[in-house]
């Protein structure tokens, strides 16, 4: 990326200048997504100890911080809600005759929010080292993840994120992207994000894909006091299983 406008000068010096290129530009890009909401589709696969479950619908999606949550439904019913922080995260499954929320352990989506929000490009790629390899950001992180990333030219928005720590290995390939409303902002000036993105975790045999019709930053008229409240999400939908997951 941008090979052509680097300055010239020993290799180590353009290796050093191509890392802040690609770090200052995602950092500029996911500055204004600390709250976010979103709409779509979803489509999402897993395994558990009940065998493999497909299931796909209509996508509510919020972000506050570092915490996420998200409602699936079809036709107006609900069929699975997820969200947390962290390792700290909950999936409320409405799809059998006995609604269960399981606390922790190898969800249904996501298990590890930190890098989902990675991983969807709505936070910058986490980096303690970094280097870059035929235009691909590689990075290690303060955990010892190792990180790869590809980013469009002009919006700078991402194309392929990858990561793995050990055994665990986890990728999203973002196959367009789509603009994040602005309050007070022309749509010229709109940072752009992955639109339909394609997730895959090998904890779960977890496989997402999201189609995002619409993101914004304007969460004025949003429930965000809620969707992130777990205790009164138990009291809304009133799970007949509460359980803890298994590590």
């Amino acid at each position: 990326m941008c090979v052509s406008c680097a300055p010239k000068g020993p290799a180590p010096w353009r290796q050093k200048h191509k890392v802040e290129f690609f770090v200052e530009n995602q950092a500029k890009r996911t500055a204004l997504f600390t709250e976010l909401v979103g709409r779509g589709a979803i489509e999402f696969k897993w395994t558990d100890d009940k065998g493999t479950h497909n299931e796909q619908g209509e996508l509510d999606f919020w972000k506050q911080g570092d915490a996420i949550s998200m409602r699936v439904s079809k036709l107006g019913e609900l069929l699975a809600w997820f969200g947390g922080e962290g390792k700290d995260f909950w999936f409320f499954d409405m799809m059998s005759d006995e609604p269960t929320l399981t606390v922790g352990g190898q969800q249904g989506m996501f298990n590890d929010i930190e890098v989902a929000l990675v991983l969807l490009g709505l936070v910058p790629v986490p980096k303690l080292e970094a280097s870059v390899n035929n235009e691909v950001f590689n990075s290690i992180d303060a955990q010892g993840r190792k990180w790869s990333a590809t980013y469009e030219f002009e919006k700078h928005r991402p194309l392929h994120i990858a990561m793995k720590e050990g055994d665990h290995e986890a990728e999203a390939k973002h196959w367009t992207g789509i603009l994040v409303e602005i309050d007070n902002k022309h749509e010229l000036y709109w940072p752009e994000t992955g639109g339909n993105i394609d997730l895959t975790d090998n904890q779960g045999n977890t496989k997402i894909k999201i189609a995002f019709s619409f993101l914004s930053t304007i969460v004025v008229d949003e429930p965000m006091d809620r969707v992130f409240d777990l205790e009164y999400l138990k009291g809304a939908l009133k799970p007949q299983h509460v359980l803890q997951g298994k590590q």
